[in-house]
């Protein structure tokens, strides 16, 4: 199951109409995914609600007390259990132990001013273990369902930092959860346990795409922990290649970050070497283009005489 975080930069609002109206809304809207089986039923956050104030003077934790004595009694009783098993983000940096390779993270809104360090901090853990961020619809950019985290991260070697953007589902209206159910269950509808299925089922899973030879072997070395990311982005890559098909266009239009390797790595002949890999066809190719899936990549190429897109490598960042 994924986790969900909270987003404590969105927690605010004009008055306590406002306040409790998007509470009740919050509340009912975890309560659909955590009962679809999407979520754990413990919460990620960076502040607990006593911590939190939507209105000046009254926090989060006062407005889900005064809930208890209204026809949200229930909500309140949730949000309160939902606040005593919130597990704490990591202080200085939102990373998880088990990955790697990330470093002071910026959240660039499509609506807004960059977040601070530590109010970005939730929506880049979400960016790095596919979690989904919850809060409140106080911002134009918190209004949607899918969301974009940007933010700088570190190549395995130390020497480059680059500009990463994930996509997250974002919960702020009781509304956003039947989307993020959709999504997770057509996911799911996939039923990929383990790597050893994602490949015996991958014509049958991702029909739009071909996979390299070498990628068989590459999956043998990924963490069972990133299955659901690698996925979620082939899913991502296979819908790209399957609308491509029906345009004139010479490249997908990817629906996430899917993006060619800097002129720094093309013009070093071992660096783009080390993007070489089997092709189906029979020879080798370099897989420039890539997406990223936690600290990994997913290396891909396309022909825009054929609209073939081939994915030649899944794996660990290749050296920089």
């Amino acid at each position: 199951m994924r986790e969900m975080v909270l987003n404590h930069a969105s927690v605010m609002a004009d008055n306590r109409y406002v306040a409790n109206e998007w509470l009740i809304g919050f509340s009912k809207g975890i309560r659909a995914i955590r009962d679809n089986g999407v979520v754990k039923s413990s919460m990620r956050a960076k502040k607990y609600f006593h911590e939190i104030r939507p209105i000046a003077d009254v926090s989060l934790y006062d407005l889900t007390i005064a809930l208890l004595s209204t026809s949200a009694k229930g909500e309140a009783k949730f949000l309160m259990e939902l606040d005593s098993r919130s597990i704490p983000l990591p202080v200085d940096d939102p990373t998880p132990d088990s990955v790697t390779g990330k470093s002071q993270s910026r959240w660039i809104a499509p609506i807004g001013q960059p977040l601070s360090r530590a109010d970005a901090a939730p929506l880049l853990y979400c960016a790095i273990t596919d979690g989904i961020a919850v809060g409140f619809p106080s911002d134009a950019k918190w209004e949607h369902d899918r969301i974009y985290v940007v933010f700088n991260e570190i190549s395995p070697d130390g020497d480059e930092i680059g500009e990463a953007t994930e996509t997250i589902d974002n919960l702020t209206r009781s509304e956003h959860a039947d989307s993020i159910i959709e999504r997770h269950q057509a996911h799911q509808r996939i039923g990929i346990p383990n790597f050893n299925e994602f490949w015996a089922c991958r014509e049958a899973a991702f029909p739009n795409i071909i996979f390299g030879p070498d990628v068989e072997n590459h999956l043998n070395e990924v963490e069972i922990g990133h299955l659901s990311a690698i996925v979620k982005k082939v899913t991502m890559i296979d819908g790209c290649a399957a609308t491509w098909r029906t345009t004139k266009s010479a490249m997908p239009d990817w629906g996430g970050k899917v993006t060619p390797e800097s002129p720094r790595v093309r013009n070093n002949r071992a660096l783009i070497e080390a993007r070489r890999f089997s092709s189906r066809k029979g020879a080798t190719e370099i897989f420039e283009w890539h997406a990223r899936f936690g600290g990994g990549r997913i290396h891909l190429r396309f022909d825009a005489q054929t609209k073939e897109v081939e994915i030649g490598y899944i794996g660990k960042h290749l050296p920089l």
